[in-house]
């Protein structure tokens, strides 16, 4: 984890660490880098998941660290477009202390999805985001709290504010990406190119190719399906959403629009997270695909658990605008089997035999006894939890491989099988039984 911060002058400081206000794990002294009396300090061999308390001169915060690596499940919050409205901010600030004071598990990581200042100049970073504790405690205490993992607005500008004070592994200009828990994160920097062909489209395609994290979230700042005011951008559309749909990218957030919109376009969700204190935008709920805009200031709160994805956003007077279930489960694959062809063997008696028994009344049609086999079945991310075999909308047997008794003729059987998750998937078999060549009826 590193940690940074600011001083008025060329001065060194004592920073102390520890899994509790003791700090004892640990202490260094930091001199400053840079022109404007900025220090950095890493602190390393720290455990995942856990909470540390930190002391720089007197000036304390604390963090928890990243989950590990195998981890199944997650949680996170995310707000956007703050800019020239703190005390909106500050309030929006109170929610996510809320959420992680009543939770623990979300004091993780924020998302801020662009346009953190209103231009990229220090005096606005310090008017409007490093500001006052003594004016704007909450906000305060969640920069002191909470990392924070931003996208470059069109109010970040050339990004060296930004870039100075947020200084990520990026990979060029302002995109890069990765690993929480179970989640891939990637950031795109959309005031750079992306268009096919470009640095930074031919490293999304292999960074979403490669990861297998189950669940991928890009993160950028213009919306491609918002609810205005500002209009959905076309390249966002024709040139990022492909990808994400090829890639199976479940979530696409971003801000611009000060505002909260959702849209679902061809299983992917859109949410734009705008409404972290710059003025607000109105909506239009008629805009393409959406499903849910509000012109309001609030924050988002993410669970992820397994194959479930929970998205919660709430105004700043605490009530909820609405709750979001994302699901990754894979499908799982229906396999019937090969299509059977067999012939009658009267009975189970050969048709051949004298001995067999003559049959009596009116001519019988005869049956077989056939194995289906549905074994082929699978689900690539769990189990499937049973079998229904149908003729029709007869149920004829349960099972992977059951036993049925089918008459002569041709039976079209369908297979539904359904995974541990609830998902079905069916498959059909055709099984045609013909009758003996000799029937000993006669």
């Amino acid at each position: 984890m590193s940690l940074l911060w600011q001083t008025s002058d060329d001065q060194s400081n004592v920073i102390k660490w520890g899994t509790d206000t003791s700090y004892s794990m640990g202490q260094e002294t930091v001199g400053t880098f840079g022109t404007d009396h900025q220090h950095k300090f890493t602190i390393t061999g720290l455990k995942p998941a856990t909470k540390y308390y930190y002391n720089v001169d007197g000036q304390t915060g604390s963090f928890v660290t990243a989950p590990a690596d195998d981890a199944t499940s997650v949680k996170f919050l995310s707000y956007g477009d703050s800019r020239t409205q703190p005390s909106y901010q500050e309030q929006v600030a109170g929610l996510a202390l809320k959420a992680y004071a009543a939770d623990p598990a979300y004091q993780t990581i924020l998302l801020n999805s662009g346009d953190i200042a209103s231009s990229d100049t220090e005096s606005n970073w310090t008017a409007q985001y490093f500001v006052p504790g003594s004016t704007y405690p909450q906000l305060h205490t969640l920069q002191s709290e909470v990392p924070m993992v931003g996208a470059r607005g069109n109010h970040e500008g050339a990004g060296s504010v930004y870039g100075k004070y947020f200084p990520y592994p990026y990979v060029s200009n302002f995109y890069w990406s990765f690993d929480y828990g179970p989640v891939h994160f990637t950031v795109l920097d959309e005031y750079s190119d992306y268009k096919p062909g470009s640095a930074q489209y031919n490293w999304l395609v292999n960074d979403l190719a490669s990861t297998t994290k189950p669940w991928k979230i890009v993160m950028a700042h213009n919306p491609a399906w918002g609810a205005g005011t500002h209009g959905n951008d076309t390249n966002v559309q024709n040139v990022i959403h492909p990808l994400l749909k090829q890639y199976g990218v479940q979530l696409y957030l971003n801000g611009h629009n000060h505002n909260y919109a959702r849209a679902e376009v061809e299983g992917i969700e859109y949410l734009t997270s705008g409404g972290g204190g710059a003025p607000s935008y109105a909506v239009d709920p008629t805009w393409p695909n959406i499903v849910k805009a509000e012109s309001t200031y609030f924050l988002s709160e993410f669970d992820v658990n397994g194959k479930k994805m929970n998205v919660t956003s709430r105004r700043i007077d605490g009530s909820v605008i609405e709750t979001v279930t994302l699901n990754n489960n894979k499908v799982p694959v229906a396999d019937a089997g090969l299509d059977q062809t067999v012939t009658d063997d009267c009975n189970g008696n050969s048709c051949n035999n004298v001995n067999a028994p003559k049959r009596t009344g009116p001519k019988d049609p005869g049956y077989e006894m056939i194995t289906l086999n549905g074994t082929k079945s699978l689900d690539q991310d769990g189990t499937i939890s049973s079998y229904v075999w149908k003729e029709g909308e007869t149920q004829i047997a349960t099972g992977a491989t059951p036993s049925v008794k089918l008459a002569v003729g041709t039976h079209t059987i369908t297979l539904t099988v359904t995974d541990d998750d609830g998902a079905t998937a069916t498959d059909t078999v055709v099984v045609t039984v013909k009758p003996s060549l000799k029937d000993n009826n006669k």
